[in-house]
């Protein structure tokens, strides 16, 4: 499947979120738009911790929600994450069935959601250490 085109409505999808409640994608329409990093195969610390910076810079404007689908274990993630201070929605998707809805094939990929609910920007096979494209797409649709 094809990387998600923009323009398309997004695809909603409930998850477990490792740092709160339930991640519900619909509960975002209407609201703010929302920015979907699909992250690498491993846990990087100094990609998470650019992501709760950003998340801290931008959070009033935009959600920032990471998804992952390989961890050592939800415990261990869910403590790490508590103890790099990433208060952002993480959720968990061992199954890539979050992934394969947004025909998401190499990571690490950005998704940005409109607040009405479709697609506004998509790119895939991004470097895990560079943010500058998910802070650019932030600023960019954050409006």
């Amino acid at each position: 499947m094809p990387l998600i085109t923009p323009g398309t409505p997004a695809p909603m999808f409930k998850s477990m979120n490792l740092t709160g409640p339930e991640i519900d994608l619909e509960k975002y329409k209407g609201q703010k738009p929302v920015v979907l990093m699909f992250s690498s195969t491993r846990v990087d610390p100094a990609q998470i911790a650019a992501v709760r910076d950003l998340w801290k810079k931008y959070r009033e404007k935009i959600e920032i929600i990471t998804v992952s689908f390989k961890l050592p274990s939800v415990s261990m993630a869910k403590t790490f994450m508590q103890q790099m201070g990433a208060k952002f929605p993480a959720t968990y998707d061992p199954a890539q069935n979050i992934y394969k809805m947004y025909g998401i094939e190499n990571p690490v990929a950005i998704v940005v959601i409109d607040r009405n609910g479709n697609v506004a920007y998509a790119a895939e096979g991004l470097d895990t250490k560079d943010t500058k494209a998910l802070e650019n797409a932030i600023i960019e649709y954050a409006k």
